[in-house]
């Protein structure tokens, strides 16, 4: 399965154009390809890294968040979340926003890899986990802005609710499907 060797492209020049910081940061690159072609206005958007898991109860369901999401603009499903702070571990921060946004810990952890949002853009980096064995130690208290339930599905609701359209955000779509295969 051979092929042409493909080389990455060379930023020459790069201008911060807007600067939200730590939420947001967007770029304005100039770039030059391989084949001697430059590009001028490649823009890059900047946003932090975050961890996701999919989580079970120690009895086997699956813990997800109902709420309102604005970026959808609607009620949805999603998976425990959120942003790394400055330097912070991957996994440690998922233990964290696991019991800031659900009150849960869970003994037995394991990663479900780290994917780039928007290959072109790169955006960010979302680390993805699958914890077992959680139970609840605290009151949630995340902090956000949504009003959140929490609701624990069988593995089955769950595939069912991602299926209908219910789960709408593709990180959480994605980090669900990976931690099915994985507990087959």
């Amino acid at each position: 399965m051979g092929g042409k060797r493909l080389a990455p492209w060379t930023v020459e020049a790069s201008d911060l154009e807007l600067d939200a910081h730590p939420r947001l940061r967007v770029w304005r690159q100039r770039v030059g390809l391989p084949d001697g072609r430059q590009v001028d206005d490649f823009w890059r958007i900047e946003v932090p890294d975050y961890a996701m898991m999919a989580v079970f109860t120690a009895d086997g369901r699956l813990i997800l968040e109902r709420h309102y999401r604005h970026g959808v603009g609607q009620v949805t499903l999603t998976l425990p979340a959120g942003g790394l702070e400055a330097g912070e571990d991957p996994l440690e921060a998922a233990k964290r926003e696991l019991l800031e946004e659900t009150g849960h810990r869970a003994p037995d952890w394991r990663s479900l890899g780290g994917y780039v949002l928007g290959a072109n853009g790169h955006f960010c980096q979302g680390h993805l986990f699958l914890a077992k064995g959680a139970v609840q130690v605290a009151t949630p208290n995340s902090g956000d802005l949504e009003e959140t339930e929490l609701v624990y599905f069988t593995r089955q609701e769950a595939l069912t609710a991602l299926k209908n359209g219910e789960i709408t955000v593709l990180s959480c779509a994605a980090t669900l499907a990976l931690a099915l295969l994985e507990t087959d």
